[in-house]
């Protein structure tokens, strides 16, 4: 009977997507699934070592394993109740976790091309670039062809071309049997070719640098020395070709939500009339889990108030929620906080005396602790 109210008073309190039936806070069960096709990766929260982790799959395989990471291929698609427990022997405490995890239809490999023009009009010299984007790990091999006759292979084709049209393509094919082909047709005109524009005065490129503890996080920012009255970023997800932004400023942090190809651009004017632009592609491989954890409070148990250290590495605004024993929110609030170590102070006096749950988050990040008020 104590197990099924710890198992309805965690469904309160945490909603559907994880159940905890808790016997210690020493040992956490909590776990995030990374579909991949019929393959999943799980990741248990807990990874002290000598804690024994026990899974059922939901598909009527179980395995027992003491690492933290494990992963399980279905054999079909459908919806399954996966449920680790977690044992400690050396803090003598258990603990378990469980959420239903979806299998789709494996629909094929998929994977799209486009193709970058670029010439110089003079000598006629023209540079086809193909943009790939495949599925993470996919090995591919691009080749080109001109009005149907073989040109080459690799990432970029570069010809003199004489005057006529041409219609030059770009085959794309992976590893994992996926194939696409994408076209443009070039006009090389047989007028005079223009002068040559003069030498251009204003320009701009931007840096990409990678969060080296984050993978999926980075900084972009404007390197060259012009003064630009306006500077516009633009993101675009190759996948979908959805829009993310805009953001303002010579430079800015984005953390990317999924692994695939982005297109980050920069435009940028002056009021003199100079309009520049800039892109590159951005290829994320990796997106880590949300980050769960505990967090110590103090004083505990506590009359008046109550205390949380909480660490930033950026500035951020801090949700937090406070629950009955019951699962009922007593208390809701945000904090603003900045990078380095906040003090987070919550008044508790008006409190009923009894056991609380406070849950913080910033982010991807959630933050708990379990409190006393005397």
């Amino acid at each position: 009977m104590k197990k099924v109210y710890l198992l309805f008073f965690s469904l309160l309190l945490f909603g559907e997507a994880t159940v905890r039936a808790q016997d210690s806070s020493s040992c956490n069960g909590a776990f995030t699934a990374i579909p991949a096709g019929y393959q999943v990766y799980f990741q248990a929260a807990d990874s002290l070592p000598g804690v024994i982790h026990r899974w059922n799959f939901g598909d009527s395989a179980q395995r027992s394993t003491d690492s933290s990471l494990i992963n399980h291929v279905y054999s079909y698609a459908g919806n399954f109740l996966v449920t680790q427990v977690v044992i400690d022997s050396v803090h003598h405490c258990r603990d378990s976790s469980w959420q239903y995890i979806t299998i789709q239809a494996n629909p094929g490999p998929t994977c799209s091309l486009s193709i970058t023009v670029s010439s110089d009009s003079v000598h006629r010299i023209y540079s086809f670039v193909a943009n790939p984007v495949t599925a993470p790990g996919t090995l591919d091999t691009i080749t080109w062809t001109i009005n149907d006759t073989l040109a080459g292979h690799g990432d970029t084709l570069r010809k003199t071309l004489a005057f006529g049209y041409y219609t030059v393509c770009a085959m794309l094919s992976t590893s994992d049997g996926c194939q696409v082909q994408s076209c443009v047709v070039v006009d090389v005109s047989d007028s005079v070719p223009p002068p040559p524009p003069p030498p251009d005065t204003c320009t701009i490129a931007f840096t990409a640098l990678p969060n080296p503890h984050r993978a999926n996080e980075y900084t972009f920012q404007v390197v060259n020395s012009q003064k630009y009255d306006s500077v516009i970023w633009t993101i675009i997800n190759n996948t979908d070709s959805a829009n993310i932004g805009p953001f303002y400023g010579r430079s800015f942090t984005y953390t990317f939500k999924d692994t695939g190809y982005y297109w980050v651009s920069v435009a940028a004017r002056r009021i003199s009339g100079c309009n520049v632009y800039a892109g590159q592609n951005i290829r994320i491989d990796s997106v880590p889990p949300a980050q769960h954890g505990f967090i110590t409070s103090y004083p505990n148990p506590a009359t008046t108030q109550v205390n949380l250290a909480v660490s930033l590495d950026k500035a951020a605004t801090i949700a937090i929620r406070v629950y009955n024993s019951m699962g009922s929110q007593v208390l809701s609030t945000t904090w603003t906080g900045y990078p380095g170590v906040n003090q987070v102070t919550l008044p508790i006096a008006n409190l009923p005396i009894g056991v609380y749950y406070i849950q913080l988050q910033y982010g991807d990040t959630i933050l708990k602790s379990k409190i006393q008020k005397l």
